[in-house]
């Protein structure tokens, strides 16, 4: 679900089950609530196929055991179990494929956002919209895309499973696979470029001022595996006012634009 860096020979599908049952641990407490009350009938579907793929993906990949625990999993989910019951499975059995099949799932290289920013508009913008907010109006699609634009949607994503999502497609939804017709490195371009629309370019140039406070900054691999969610409770301790946070949450994500974007982006 990142650069899969699949060590020794671990087969593909060992890498996808762990992508499915990331979306799990990180969008389930949208589908059902605290309650076992249902809040998205629509997302709680996609949970049950992401379990059910993982389980086949599983056997496929020589894991039975494995396999038995995605569809105990699935079987939760279908009983609408807490999410207090369920996230921690999706992420007990996640780490467990991770170990089992030791997969490195890690960019090799800073994000190149400029580039990211222009494969996003030739592969991306016809159904997440050029500005991140999807235009569903012209769009028949089974599901809503992604609005990249807001923050509330991508609270819970992190670049790396926006890699997941662009590399093994997203079951049930019309989001494809472009594995094979993009390389990995570009794949983590976008993915790191797509969070930026959340983050207008006034408020990263605010924030600059900012992280000139911060001991450090997170790195690339850092931010590769955290969502803006993750950075808002750690900067929740922190001296900065809420609106500071923000800010900086802006800069940090676009800490890898290059000089000539950043003098745009200062740019009246």
């Amino acid at each position: 679900m990142w650069l899969v860096l699949l060590l020794a020979a671990a087969p593909p599908e060992a890498a996808r089950a762990y992508s499915l049952l990331s979306y799990v641990a990180g969008d389930y407490a949208a589908a059902v609530g605290a309650s076992g009350e249902v809040i998205s009938a629509q997302e709680l579907d996609e949970q049950q196929i992401f379990a059910g793929d993982a389980a086949q993906d599983l056997r496929a990949a020589g894991a039975p055991d494995l396999a038995s625990l995605a569809e105990q999993l699935g079987a939760r989910i279908g009983d609408k179990a807490a999410p207090r019951e369920v996230v921690p499975m999706a992420h007990a059995l996640s780490e467990r494929i991770a170990q089992r099949f030791q997969l490195a799932m890690l960019p090799r290289r800073p994000p190149d956002l400029r580039r990211g920013r222009a494969l996003y508009r030739q592969a991306c913008a016809a159904c997440h919209g050029a500005d991140g907010t999807p235009r569903v109006e012209h769009l028949e699609l089974p599901t809503r895309p992604t609005a990249f634009s807001s923050r509330q949607e991508v609270a819970r994503l992190s670049p790396q499973r926006i890699f997941a999502a662009v590399s093994f497609g997203v079951p049930g939804t019309a989001m494809p696979s472009f594995s094979g017709a993009i390389d990995e490195n570009t794949m983590w371009d976008v993915a790191f470029a797509a969070l930026l629309f959340a983050h207008p370019r006034e408020e990263q140039v605010r924030g600059e001022e900012v992280a000139r406070k911060l001991p450090r900054r997170p790195d690339w691999l850092q931010l590769a595996v955290r969502t803006d969610e993750q950075l808002r409770a750690t900067l929740s301790h922190s001296p900065f006012p809420p609106q500071e946070r923000e800010a900086l949450i802006s800069a940090i994500r676009s800490r890898w634009i290059d000089p000539p974007q950043r003098a745009a982006a200062r740019a009246p």
